[in-house]
């Protein structure tokens, strides 16, 4: 896993900044390569072929195609065969270098060979072009910048913030986070004029006429005859592939049907002794730890535990926020942060993780309201009215059912309820203004299928990459998520909704496939509990109360124009009363307020506006630096260049 960083002119001072921004995904190497038109910058995280022959930026043999590659491609070993076959000479055993020859061999078409996850820009001087790709579903992160000078592109967005840029919130992206939990559904950022390259796409920039396009490259396939040998197959294999690795493989492990078939699928392929990184929250009610313990009697792991501690918090959330560089909807993602750091300390490098397998087989339970419909303008009546009694057996409460009496009113309806119920702290007039009356995306009526492919593309997936992208990165790990390897996904999404959800369960063909792989325990749960931290009981420490209480009493707090301070007031005291439970939504004020700050350097004449500024060779400890705007700020031996903040 890498940095990758560049822009279309050439600028080696710059592009080293880049590079030293980036440098925490990957600690390993750097590299530049510059001409007249273009700079490239790579960091690089050893994980294939550690030897000097991976460093990049790389091109082919007589230097006219340059590439920097942040991911890994996990077939490209058969793809380097085929490749020499066709008498492509190589001199490293990189996927790197593979990707160079493919595209060398079948132009853009090359990406429909790869099956990994990626983001990638390949510089071809033949026809002066920058290309920029993703892979299938945007795992790999790749950001970017257009102007009138040309185009600025990277893994992060604090060094796309080295560049002398006019940048704001996005005012809508707050909006929608705040009103709606939606973060990253659309190509757009929390900063205006930085966007991320949409997932199975490619972005083609003309360097001689200053254009691009936009290319979709990937349609799911439809496959036929899936059945739950099928599933186990492709879940083994793709396990298998992900193991491909110079370095030792560990995985995270939350208790949880998915990351438990993951330990316990690794237990079969690997030799040796594994690690495996949990969380644990002893007293609280969805504690996992006797499902985590029970997996690890079971495999040949060597298993480490850690806690939110507020002390920890306090110290520590400043960096969080800078790591994620866009706010997030809950603790959860810090309690992610906090094993992808109890991981770095015990020499980790590569982990798998469990994204994805509860977006693919209807894992939550609201997914059985687009069931019900499916069900309902099928015309399979007695099916639905056998599911839903079978649901309200099996968990005893009726959440799917009014969602789905929900989802059939009309759209007018939804519309006011929408308007009406809107949190009474958000301001309602700015929420309208600034999101153009749309209303969230998970309202529309819509079947299984098309509610799994809106979670897997825009409203849940997305997101959860992106937490789990930069909390790894941050510790100089990389996370591979095997409930996303294509073949497995496509054999998923063919699959009929009633092999998923069935007998007022989900997941059944997944839990048919792997059950004898997994421990009693754990097979046989029937709650789901997803990466659950006491978020409202955290924030009822004395500690964390004082910190927050710093926060939202602040003059810039109420300021905002995203909420009415004085109702915050109200049910902030209320919770802390435990009359309500609103530990998510006080995250949601305190996360976005610290963004703010840390990302925008405000003032009295220009509230909300960072001006970046150019690159210095100046390093400093100190808090702000006057002369940049901009401190460098190391926590746990991490060094990050950052908008300044006024204290």
């Amino acid at each position: 896993m890498c940095g990758i960083n560049g822009f279309s002119w050439e600028d080696v001072g710059l592009i080293t900044e880049m590079n030293q921004i980036t440098k925490n995904r990957g600690p390993d190497d750097q590299g530049v390569y510059c001409d007249s038109s273009f700079s490239l910058g790579h960091s690089r995280l050893s994980i294939i072929d550690l030897s000097d022959n991976g460093h990049q930026p790389m091109s082919n043999e007589d230097q006219s195609i340059w590439i920097v590659f942040n991911g890994e491609i996990y077939n490209f070993q058969t793809l380097r065969t085929d490749l020499i076959e066709k008498g492509h000479l190589f001199k490293s055993n990189t996927d790197t270098e593979v990707i160079v020859h493919a595209y060398e061999e079948y132009g853009l078409d090359c990406v429909k060979k790869f099956n990994g996850m990626w983001a990638f820009s390949i510089y071809d001087k033949r026809d002066n072009t920058i290309i920029l790709g993703r892979d299938q579903f945007g795992i790999k992160p790749l950001y970017y910048h257009i102007d009138d000078r040309g185009i600025i592109f990277s893994s992060m967005i604090s060094a796309i913030l080295c560049h002398k840029l006019s940048i704001s919130p996005h005012e809508r992206a707050i909006m929608e986070y705040l009103a709606h939990n939606l973060e990253d559904h659309k190509n757009y950022t929390f900063f205006t004029n930085i966007e991320k390259i949409p997932q199975d796409s490619l972005l083609i920039y003309d360097l001689s006429k200053k254009q691009f396009r936009v290319h979709k490259w990937y349609y799911p396939a439809k496959r036929e005859d899936v059945d739950t040998r099928t599933i186990q197959e492709s879940f083994v294999e793709s396990i298998r592939l992900r193991t491909i690795a110079d370095v030792p493989i560990g995985s995270c492990l939350s208790g949880g049907i998915d990351s438990s078939t993951i330990v316990s699928t690794l237990n079969t392929i690997l030799t040796d002794k594994f690690n495996t990184f949990s969380l644990v929250v002893p007293g609280f009610f969805l504690d996992e730890s006797k499902y985590i313990i029970e997996v690890g009697k079971k495999t040949n792991v060597q298993q480490f535990f850690t806690q939110l501690s507020e002390k920890e918090f306090l110290l520590e959330f400043e960096d969080f926020v800078r790591a994620q560089e866009e706010p997030v909807t809950g603790l959860s993602p810090y309690a992610q942060y906090c094993v992808m750091k109890l991981a770095h300390q015990h020499k980790a490098k590569v982990l798998l993780d469990g994204q994805g397998g509860d977006e693919i087989f209807a894992g939550y339970n609201y997914y059985f309201a687009y069931y019900f419909y499916e069900l309902l303008i099928g015309g399979k009546f007695l099916t639905l009215g056998r599911e839903m009694r079978k649901y309200q057996n099996n968990f005893k409460d009726l959440y799917p059912q009014k969602m789905f009496v929900f989802l059939l009113l009309p759209e007018f309806l939804k519309y006011h309820i929408w308007k009406s119920f809107t949190a009474s702290w958000i301001n309602k007039e700015y929420l309208l203004e600034k999101c153009d009356g749309e209303m969230d995306p998970r309202w529309r009526r819509m079947t299984l299928p098309e509610s799994l492919s809106l979670t897997l593309y825009s409203t849940a997936i997305p997101h959860l990459l992106r937490w789990e992208d930069k909390n790894s990165m941050r510790w100089s790990i990389e996370s591979r998520p095997p409930f996303l390897d294509v073949n497995l996904v496509e054999a998923a999404m063919s699959l009929r909704s009633d092999k998923k959800i069935a007998n007022g369960r989900t997941k059944v063909i997944f839990l048919e496939a792997v059950k004898d792989c997994l421990p009693p325990m754990v097979r046989d749960r029937k709650d789901k509990v997803g990466f659950a931290t006491p978020t409202d009981d955290f924030f009822r420490k004395k500690q964390i109360v004082d910190f927050c209480r710093d926060i939202i009493y602040s003059d810039k707090f109420k300021s905002r124009p995203y909420w009415n301070w004085k109702e915050i007031e109200r049910l902030y005291n209320l919770h802390l009363q435990r009359k309500i439970n609103i530990g998510d939504t006080i995250w949601k004020w305190i996360n976005l307020e610290t963004w703010l700050r840390e990302f925008f350097n405000e003032t009295d004449q220009n509230p909300g506006v960072l001006i970046s500024n150019g690159s210095t060779d100046e390093h400093y400890e100190a808090s702000t630096v006057q002369s940049s705007g901009r401190a460098q700020i190391s926590v746990c031996g991490f060094s990050l260049w950052r908008p300044r903040k006024d204290l």
